[in-house]
């Protein structure tokens, strides 16, 4: 079913071939001039503008018959190039346009004389499919470089499909020792390692009983996934992190770099968000294997340098990345959820700041709030691709409370809601990741007991674009 549909553009493509007649046959004394062309209709989220066609042809019954001929073999080739830019899908862009090339003389002379036309950008359209059901509370989603679809489950169980296609095999369930599902914590988070054709591993955020730590904690682990079975490696970070049975996070992410980053939340102790020296209330950036590393900030009034990152973060549950710039989303308490820039040292106010003006505090103010509601923003995935269209680049935030899939145009400075997608169709909406098919996936979470499952309930959806 589409969640976003385009008009049909056989009324353009036949004005485009009336305008190239008039410049083929003007009447006499007559002078037209190329029309700018522009999407009928559709309002700000459906118009687009194609571009105009160069120079002006202009036609003078009064020119040499040479001179007409020439301007005739012109008009012709505007008219082709035109053609071509509005129908060839592969003349689409989404970052520098892609100028169809001259096929014959006629199209050299033209290129020559006009300034060619860059390719049109589009809206595109989507195509929202359950790609797999009946999942008991999944909380996160990771492509290996193969295809197969790891998928989380709150009470403990990886899922291990063959792949993000509808209906793909399930190939294994592995669990994840000792968690506790209480209330918002259990198996969170989840990320494969940039090296994983290599070593293997997988990176999980559980909670676990483990008496070595403390009793009740959350913690990062390393496994190695090897066929339909894993095994315990390691902890990247086994002590620190505070566990209750709200705001617990745990979005785990690797960037470019190959750094691990860790959204935790405060879990119910705002104070903690506010105290240098606990990992609660935080992002973090780790090496693979646990270690600091050496550009990590030194939050004032710590003891050194640690996983912290950023400070003052109430339930931070989504971090997303678009080259070097990293985005974090993070739940409200009633209101004011929030889209943060982040960066290195920044107490980000909470509890102590939920709105704007934690400037005047020594605090950075979000890129964007929800206002006086709350969404219950949660996962984030930045889309990149040519099949995305002009919506390549756009940050989706899955929304738990809304029930809905949210697309914002980012820079470090502000984010600006677009779209509103999927709202209400699939309840409740947690993970957001783009797999390696280019298409976005999505995690519902109706089964957590805040829900109203049905049928089928909980489910991954594959949310794929084409090209109207």
């Amino acid at each position: 079913m589409d969640v976003v549909r385009r008009q049909d553009d056989r009324d353009l493509g036949r004005g485009l071939v009336e305008a190239a007649a008039e410049l083929l046959h003007p009447a006499p004394g007559d002078r037209r001039e190329v029309p700018l062309l522009r999407r009928a209709g559709g309002g700000d989220r459906d118009a687009a503008m194609w571009g105009n066609a160069g120079e002006d042809q202009r036609h003078d019954r009064s020119v040499a018959s040479a001179d007409t001929g020439r301007m005739r073999r012109i008009g012709i080739a505007v008219a082709a190039l035109w053609l071509s830019a509005c129908t060839s899908p592969t003349a689409t862009s989404t970052a520098t346009p892609v100028v169809a090339s001259p096929t014959s003389a006629a199209a050299s002379t033209a290129a020559a004389a006009t300034t060619a036309a860059p390719a049109p950008t589009f809206v595109p359209r989507l195509t929202d499919q359950v790609v797999q059901a009946n999942l008991v509370i999944p909380w996160d989603i990771a492509f290996a470089p193969d295809g197969q679809m790891l998928v989380t489950e709150r009470g403990g169980t990886l899922q291990v499909f063959e792949s993000g296609a509808s209906g793909a095999r399930k190939l294994a369930t592995l669990a994840v020792a000792n968690v506790v599902q209480n209330g918002e914590s259990g198996l969170m988070g989840i990320a494969v390692d940039p090296e994983f054709t290599t070593n293997g591993f997988v990176y999980v955020c559980a909670t676990r009983t483990d008496q070595q730590a403390g009793g009740v904690v959350n913690e990062v682990l390393r496994y190695v996934l090897s066929g339909t079975s894993w095994t315990l490696d390691g902890f990247v970070i086994r002590t620190g992190m505070r566990s209750g049975g709200n705001h617990d996070g745990c979005r785990i992410r690797f960037d470019s770099t190959k750094h691990l980053w860790i959204t935790m939340g405060e879990t119910g102790t705002p104070s903690l968000a506010q105290d240098p020296n606990s990992l609660n209330g935080k992002v973090l950036r780790v090496n693979p294997d646990g270690s600091i590393p050496a550009d990590n900030p030194i939050i004032a009034g710590a003891t050194g340098r640690t996983a912290v990152y950023t400070w003052g973060n109430r339930n931070p549950q989504g971090i997303a990345f678009s080259g070097t710039d990293v985005y974090e989303v993070e739940h409200g308490e009633n209101d004011d959820d929030e889209i943060n820039f982040i960066q290195a040292g920044v107490n980000y106010g909470w509890p102590a700041v939920h709105q704007s003006g934690g400037a005047a505090r020594g605090m950075t103010d979000p890129i964007w709030s929800s206002g006086n509601v709350t969404f219950a923003t949660s996962g984030a995935a930045f889309v990149f691709g040519p099949s995305w269209g002009s919506w390549s680049g756009s940050l989706f935030v899955a929304a738990l409370k809304d029930t809905s899939l949210r697309r914002f145009t980012v820079t470090p400075t502000v984010a600006t809601q677009q779209d509103l997608l999927l709202k209400g169709k699939y309840g409740r909406l947690r993970a957001a990741v783009q797999g390696p098919d280019g298409a976005l996936y999505v995690t519902t979470s109706n089964r957590d007991g805040r829900g109203s499952p049905v049928a089928g309930d909980d489910r991954v959806v594959r949310i794929a674009p084409s090209q109207p």
